[in-house]
């Protein structure tokens, strides 16, 4: 009878002979493993003590990266002091042998022989033998039998006919990758915070730049022998990067490896005991937890909670915002030095729970065929404010495939805060509330432009409905003058405004947060924007960020990384509407406090002269504005006889 064979074997020996015949085909030297690479003398044993000075997490990573030829970009975060750089090293050179191992390298990646290959450094030093990536790849190189068997030395430097090393650095004389052939590379080095973000950004573009290449000219039919690593540890102020990296996650020609120190290290240095660290949030500072039940209590309220090994207690007691930093590899986002609002507590504290936005949809899609009038995405009867308050209406303008963002604010009551004077002292004045009815966002349909006649009529039909208009402001002067000339005309007092000629605007509106002083439903896509503002002090500039990293939460209680493109349409609408609300109602205000005028006033009243535009000013003034400063009798008497008369 016949021997039934294991259908598992047979595979496994079909697979064997594919690769033979693969090898054969394509190489005039058999490549030995990851594994045998490491740690065989003739290739790196003599430089990582044979594979074992190499962390075994490191190890099981480098055989899930070669595994695979579909994943060719390999992300490595988290803490310091993990051996990120020497591993991307590592997976440098083995791409290098592998390449070296070829027959024709050039034909095998189906290209004509174009000169040499480019192995990479992305950072920010001056030359080749500053870059600490370089340096590694050469202390390797010059131990390696097999590499300096197949190069030559030049300036104490191994070199090679098929490679060339590039330096891509904005520091280094002719920055720029374009033009070359880069088969693997680094990026490294780049997150010192030293180093200013311009410079950051530059280096990251240009490994955009050649990931966008390497994908045309080494990537077939999704596969590439060639790899691209990027190393960075967790900072405070990485924003760009992190926001780069979480685009990566996810994506099926990306690994991403992120590896707290313990993780890194050998296991057999700790007893296994742990303590609990509650990581904080944007406006929580992070702790370490008593025990089970306190960990209990902060994941009910969202906080992540994790578990470090006792030996590292004693850093977590010193300094726990740089232990989860530097040891966790937890980015300590919540600091936000580069925000125009540290913390998005102030603005959630701003926010009405008890009012709903009155706006039908979050974004209102129309072109100029669109047979949509604006007012009927308003809900009128969800607006808080009476409609005799004075509104301020500011239009973000945008043109073609922008969005368009719109809003009303007014003043709601005014009262009375502490402000302090120069020499340290506190006095009370009287200080508007200032609440925003609805903020628009309007975008316009793909290829088509945006119908800016239709927020003329939307303002007129605001009119139409008894909203008092005080004023219209639109800011990119050549594309509102249009809509500025017709309002003015319909009644309306309409000017050119931008939040962005001077951060006076936004300023004057943080205060506003700041101090609870400005009101509003919470609409989610504003907070976005609102949150992420950066403020650039060197350029005196407010401006949102190209991409946002953002962290949903998911119904099992995982978190999942997404990114989201940067904008302030709807901030810019809101802020500008706000701070023209106060800049007009206070200038009001200050005309009508003037004993003298009130006096004239007066006499009008006693003669019986309408003043009804008066009155409100004088009724909104008493009964919540600036204290009215007079000692005469008669102003009294004048305020009371308003006061029944209203």
């Amino acid at each position: 009878m016949n021997e039934v064979q294991n259908p598992k074997k047979i595979n496994k020996k079909r697979i064997e002979k594919l690769l033979l015949a693969t090898y054969e085909l394509d190489y005039q030297e058999r490549p030995v493993s990851i594994d045998e690479f490491v740690e065989r003398r003739e290739y790196l044993g003599s430089s990582t003590n044979f594979g074992r000075g190499i962390y075994p997490i490191w190890r099981e990573i480098l055989r899930e990266i070669f595994d695979y030829n579909e994943r060719y970009l390999v992300v490595f975060t988290g803490a310091i002091g993990t051996g990120k750089s020497s591993i991307a090293v590592i997976g440098l050179l083995y791409v290098m042998y592998r390449i070296l191992c070829l027959k024709d390298p050039w034909q095998y990646f189906a290209k004509a022989e174009s000169g040499k290959m480019a192995v990479s450094f992305f950072n920010l030093t001056k030359n080749l033998s500053e870059s600490r990536g370089f340096q590694i790849m050469q202390g390797y190189l010059k131990k390696s039998a097999w590499f300096r068997r197949r190069g030559f030395l030049v300036n104490n430097e191994v070199r090679f006919d098929l490679f060339e090393y590039l330096l891509a650095s904005p520091y280094s004389r002719g920055f720029g990758v374009i033009g070359h052939n880069i088969i693997c590379g680094l990026m490294d080095e780049v997150d010192n915070p030293t180093e200013s973000e311009k410079q950051k950004y530059k280096v990251l573009k240009a490994y955009e730049a050649t990931v966008r290449r390497f994908e045309s000219r080494f990537v077939i039919k999704g596969k590439s022998l060639g790899k691209l690593f990027l190393c960075a540890s967790k900072q405070d102020e990485m924003s760009f990067l992190e926001t780069y990296i979480a685009q990566m996650r996810g994506a099926k020609n990306v690994l991403v490896y992120d590896i707290p120190l313990w993780k890194a290290q050998p296991q057999s240095i700790f007893t296994g005991k742990t303590f609990l660290v509650s990581c904080g949030d944007a406006y929580t500072s992070p702790k370490i937890l008593k025990d089970e039940e306190e960990r209990k209590k902060m994941e009910e309220q969202g906080f992540k909670v994790i578990e470090v090994p006792e030996e590292y207690r004693a850093s977590f007691e010193t300094d726990i915002i740089g232990s989860l930093r530097d040891i966790a590899g937890i980015n300590v986002s919540y600091i936000r030095k580069t925000k125009l609002f540290s913390s998005e507590k102030f603005l959630n504290l701003c926010y009405d729970p008890q009012t709903e936005s009155p706006i039908t949809k979050p974004e209102i899609v129309l072109d100029l065929e669109s047979e949509d009038e604006l007012i009927w995405y308003l809900d009128v009867g969800k607006l808080v404010l009476p409609k005799e308050v004075p509104r301020y209406i500011h239009l973000d303008v945008g043109i073609s495939h922008d969005a368009l963002g719109i809003a009303m604010s007014g003043i709601e009551r005014w009262e009375e805060i502490n402000v302090q004077k120069p020499d340290g002292t506190f006095v009370k004045q009287k200080a508007p509330i200032v609440r925003t009815d609805f903020v628009m966002r309007i975008v316009a349909k793909e290829g088509k432009e945006l119908p800016l006649f239709k927020i003329r009529k939307f303002v007129l039909d605001l009119k139409a409905l008894g909203f008092n208009i005080k004023l219209f402001t639109s800011d990119l002067k050549l594309a509102s003058t249009d809509t500025l000339q017709i309002l003015q005309v319909a009644g309306i007092n309409s000017e050119y405004f931008s939040v962005d000629r001077t951060t006076k605007p936004y300023m004057d509106f943080k205060q506003l947060v700041l101090e609870k002083r400005w009101v509003m439903y919470k609409d989610p896509y504003l907070h976005f924007e609102l949150s992420n503002l950066e403020w650039d002090k060197e350029q005196g500039k407010i401006d949102h960020p190209d991409k946002v990293q953002e962290v949903v939460f998911l119904e099992d209680g995982n978190v999942k990384e997404v990114v989201l493109k940067g904008s302030k349409d709807l901030a810019d609408a809101v802020c500008g509407s706000v701070v023209k609300a106060i800049e007009v109602e206070s200038e009001e205000i200050k005309k009508i406090m003037d004993v003298d005028q009130m006096k004239a006033i007066l006499e009008k009243v006693k003669s019986g002269e309408e003043v009804s535009d008066f009155l409100k000013k004088i009724w909104w003034a008493e009964s919540g504005g600036k204290e009215i400063v007079g000692t005469e009798s008669d102003i009294k008497k004048f305020i009371g006889l308003l006061k029944r008369k209203k």
